[in-house]
Order: structure tokens, then sequence, then C-alpha cells
């Protein structure tokens, strides 16, 4: 079921898991999502803040059918058809989702999977704060640039940019004045079609912007042809 999403209401639903061959109908207005989504994201609140894309469709006026990325998702976390799910919608493409094996007993989240190109890099209630009111004519992304990352030369997990972007492509970053040329590469494996690195020039640019202590990183890609072009603005979270 879901709740009626006035304006400032909270969605959410309630759906037992089913077999994971069927297909996922969430009773959800198509229009919660930004015009023209074709994916969500889903993050279990784990405390491991693992997200996963998932595609989807509208079916009707209000209903929203998950694809691909629900099977790998449905057996990574080794569900089952009796398991409910709750799924809240926190704005925009993004849902959290707690796993119950029986009415009011919430299950421990084990997965049996690793790495996974439907797996990208966690998202927080900062990042999708920003991203509801950012405003660009711009593609864009938000990444956390942590503590941990400025602590090395590149930027791992940057969403790629389209197919027409190769290999070892040159990257300009652009923050107002300051311009650093970069350069992306894609993840091998199962990763490829979905994330990449920049490096050659990532340490460079944070020490130019002056970046010293953990930021929210909003990149709007401004031009993939004939180089990359990403405008980057540093946000403070707490």
């Amino acid at each position: 079921m879901a709740e009626e999403n006035a304006k400032g209401d909270v969605v959410r639903v309630i759906k037992a898991a089913e077999e994971p061959s069927c297909p996922m109908r969430l009773p959800l207005p198509n229009g919660l999502l930004p015009k023209g989504s074709n994916q969500l994201y889903v993050t279990v609140a784990d405390g491991s803040n693992r997200t996963y894309k998932i595609a989807c469709s509208p079916k009707g006026w209000k209903e929203i059918t998950l694809g691909r990325g629900w099977q790998r998702f449905y057996h990574e976390y080794k569900l089952q058809p009796s398991n409910i799910l709750l799924f809240k919608h926190k704005g925009r493409y993004d849902f959290s989702v707690h796993i119950f094996q029986s009415p009011g007993v919430e299950r421990t989240y084990v997965t049996s999977g690793g790495d996974s190109g439907d797996v990208t890099p966690p998202r927080s209630a900062a990042a999708a704060e920003v991203e509801q009111t950012f405003q660009s004519e711009h593609p864009f992304f938000i990444m956390h640039i942590t503590k941990s990352l400025l602590g090395i030369h590149f930027l791992p997990n940057v969403l790629h940019f389209g197919d027409d972007v190769n290999d070892d492509m040159m990257v300009t970053l652009r923050a107002g004045e300051i311009s650093v040329r970069a350069v992306y590469g894609r993840y091998g494996g199962n990763r490829r079609r979905n994330c990449g690195t920049i490096s050659g020039g990532w340490a460079d640019f944070l020490r130019k912007c002056n970046i010293s202590v953990p930021k929210l990183a909003v990149f709007e890609i401004s031009s993939t042809h004939p180089d990359v072009e990403l405008l980057v603005q540093f946000v403070d979270f707490e």
C-alpha cells in the first residue's frame, strides 16, 4: 500500500519480496520521480550505506516496476519471498528500505555479494539535500570527498560520463578561475560500464582549490565532446 502523497508527505510502501523472477511492482505514482526517470537508488538501512541502482519503468499512473538490478539486490541480500520490505521515498531518485523476516521483526542484513556494477558509492542525507536543491542546465552528480579520499592522489568510483567517453580521456576540472587537466579511466570487469577514476591532476586540483577538509563535491558535466569538462563546486556538510 502507499500513502497519499500530499505536498510534504513522506511516501512509504510495504510489499512482500515475492519470487525474484516476478517483477517487483511498487504502488507509487510515477510522477513521484523526476520527469523522464528510468532508474532509482535503493539504500538498505543496515549501517553500511550500500546503495543499489535499479532500473524502473511506470506501469499506468500509480505503479512503478523495478527492472535491471532488482534480482541482484534480491540475491545479494538473500531475500525470501516471505520477507516484508518497507520502502521509504527520501526524495527525487532515492529510497531507503527495511527488510523484515516477519511482521514487526526486522532482519539482520547479510549480503552475499562483493563489488557490483549496480552498487554505487554511498549517498548521505546531506548529498540528497544538495541534489534536491541544486539547479543546473547540465547533468550533474554529487560525491563525498571524505578524509580518506583527501589522502590519495586519485578520485575513485566516479560515475561514467557516457558511451562516447573513451578510456584515458582527458578531463578538465574547473572551479571558478581554477582549471586543471586530469585523466579519466573506466574500471575493468563488471563495473566497466558504470564507474571509473579521475587521476593525473586530481590531487593538484584539490590543492589549488585549497580543499583540506571533507566536502561534498558537485560535478556538472558541461561538455563531453571533444573533451570532458567538469564544473566543480565544493559544499560544506555536517
